[in-house]
């Protein structure tokens, strides 16, 4: 009986060096491949910000705060759709805040695949570019309750393209550029032409709130904004920026088209005021 106990032990105890032998060295493989990713992290440059000229921490930064604002922009036009819906009975104002409503799940869907999908900045543009679509709807609804006629397609307002779409040109120049007219919303137009400052969308960067033209990085989602129009149109409007010098690059690597509407200058088929 004690020589059965015995050899049980020893089996036990032989067991027991395998387990901790086998587990030893899968701790020191697992350490060593963890080590050598951030060793070829520290090297290699982002793919998705590739040409970007950022730092590794500069891109976290920035996909970050690009999921904050993309998270914003969803929420405050869903609050706007929320509000118009409020006493419509009229069915061509209801057919039109009904796309809204469908634009708005399309940019939901394409924004959660943009955070899930490795290289997903195809989706980030179709995410703004579902959001721009929405706008439109939803100033086309405004003019229908109103009785007005509905407005034609406009580029979004490029103080912050989250506004809408634009209703007329004002003259804007960066810091130390060249003056050159730009297409803004109806609100903004009205500040500027009192002389009060635009709404212009502000990302916390590394000297602050910070103007988002003024750094690099949100090229993908103003692009998708501006989707249907040329883009270089948009790097020309943001010539002497951060994002202006970035935004040739980005245009470079990803599928675009033009309006399919005639042209009555550089906006396409935009009556400004």
């Amino acid at each position: 009986m004690y020589v059965w106990v015995a050899l049980v032990l020893a089996l036990a105890s032989c067991a027991f060096m395998v387990i901790s032998l086998v587990t030893l060295r899968a701790v020191r493989r697992e350490r060593a491949l963890l080590a050598a990713a951030r060793a070829v992290a520290a090297t290699t440059e982002t793919p998705e910000y590739a040409g970007a000229g950022l730092l590794a921490d500069e891109n976290v930064a920035a996909g970050a705060m690009l999921g904050t604002i993309l998270e914003a922009d969803v929420t405050a036009l869903n609050a706007r759709l929320s509000a118009a819906r409020t006493g419509v009975v009229d069915l061509g104002v209801k057919a039109e805040l009904d796309r809204v409503a469908d634009k708005l799940r399309e940019a939901t869907t394409e924004a959660h695949l943009w955070r899930t999908v490795p290289e997903g900045r195809e989706h980030l543009r179709a995410a703004t570019g579902a959001l721009a679509s929405a706008g439109r709807h939803l100033v086309r609804a405004a003019a229908l309750g109103s009785g007005r006629p509905a407005p034609v397609d406009a580029p979004p307002c490029l103080c912050d393209p989250a506004h809408g779409p634009a209703a007329a040109e004002v003259t804007w120049a960066p810091s130390g550029g060249v003056p050159r007219r730009i297409p803004v919303c109806e609100a903004d137009y009205t500040r500027i032409s009192a002389g009060r400052s635009a709404a212009v969308r502000s990302v916390i960067g590394p000297g602050g709130q910070q103007p988002y033209y003024d750094l690099p990085g949100y090229g993908d989602w103003l692009l998708g904004y501006f989707a249907g129009y040329d883009p270089y149109l948009v790097a020309r409007l943001l010539d002497g920026t951060a994002l202006g010098r970035q935004l040739p690059g980005r245009i470079a690597g990803g599928a675009h088209r033009r309006s399919a509407g005639g042209s009555s200058g550089e906006f396409g088929t935009v009556h400004f005021a």
